[in-house]
């Protein structure tokens, strides 16, 4: 059977904050943390599915169960939202493959655990690559993204060229090589963001093709065929 993202309105928010809440003004300091916890789930909900310019704060606060006016006393403009999304993303996905990485000194090894990471993550929280994916797109239609967000999201800036590095240093990859392993690393991340993370299933069977092809099993050598005689 195929697992397939959840709709919108499933991510949006997270399950205890999809009850119908009573629409809130600015909050005591006690809650404060909870309710911008929920805003910035929301507001990954609205700008992964309806896209950056489409998205207002009014969609947000509606489903955040705020007024606009306290929506403004945690973010003072639709980008800072944005870009407050976009940062506690980062995190998350850089700690995670920090940790999955941490002990292992082999470029083969941590780029193994990296994808594994990437496909726990992905079944764990599905809105992370959803806003990656929409984000990309996002960035070249608005120049303040542009300008905000200097490396487009999911290509692994932060993460490729450390792994490159590790390569080289442990002779698993040849320096002159380094333009090269860079650009397949990028589109191997991009490709797993945008063309199988809505879908589990071929996502699991992409990074099991993955992992063949650094095994060498993948792709065999083709079988020559006798000349038939006469």
């Amino acid at each position: 059977m195929t697992a397939s993202r959840p709709g919108p309105l499933d991510y949006s928010l997270p399950a205890m904050a999809r009850r119908k809440t009573q629409r809130l003004g600015r909050p005591p300091a006690s809650s404060a943390a909870d309710t911008r916890d929920r805003i910035i789930s929301v507001a990954c909900g609205l700008f992964s599915t309806m896209g950056y310019g489409v998205t207002t704060n009014r969609n947000v606060a509606d489903q955040a169960g705020v007024t606009t006016s306290a929506l403004y006393y945690y973010f003072d403009s639709k980008l800072a939202m944005y870009m407050a999304v976009y940062e506690e993303l980062q995190k998350k996905v850089n700690e995670r493959f920090a940790q999955a990485t941490a002990g292992i000194d082999t470029f083969d090894a941590s780029i193994r655990a990296v994808l594994q990471a990437s496909a726990a993550m992905n079944e764990e929280d599905p809105s992370i690559a959803a806003f990656q994916g929409a984000a990309r797109t996002d960035r070249l239609r608005h120049p303040e993204l542009m300008a905000a967000i200097p490396n487009p999201p999911g290509e692994g800036a932060s993460l490729v060229p450390g792994l490159v590095a590790l390569g080289i240093e442990t002779g698993e990859i040849d320096p002159a090589r380094t333009e090269q392993l860079t650009a397949v690393l990028r589109t191997l991340f991009v490709g797993l963001v945008d063309g199988v993370s809505n879908n589990l299933e071929d996502q699991r069977n992409a990074i099991d093709g993955i992992m063949a092809l650094l095994d060498g099993d993948l792709i065999r050598r083709p079988v020559r065929r006798k000349n038939k005689a006469g």
